[in-house]
């Protein structure tokens, strides 16, 4: 996969984190607090659907951060790499 390919996944797996999270909180906020319910609706099941897109949002955000924070670094090596060479020749 190309270094462009790369960036980009990473990129889209940063906003579908922040649009899960954001959705798990809005869904929690919204039907636990302000809406009362139509008919019978267990707000476990409201609550379990939030906790899991909050879920999903903090796996995806940490592993996009990751994906940053490791190609940071891997192209810190390879400049050090370089340096290395130039010095030897």
């Amino acid at each position: 996969m190309t270094q462009k390919k790369k960036i980009e996944l990473t990129r889209l797996q940063g906003i579908i984190a922040v649009a899960s999270f954001s959705s798990g909180v809005i869904i929690a906020a919204v039907c636990l607090f302000f809406i009362p319910p139509l008919g019978e609706i267990a707000s476990s099941a409201i609550s379990i659907v939030s906790e899991l897109l909050v879920l999903c949002g903090a796996i995806l955000g940490v592993k996009a951060s990751y994906d940053v924070k490791f190609r940071k670094f891997e192209a810190e090596l390879r400049d050090v790499i370089e340096n290395e060479k130039k010095l030897n020749s």
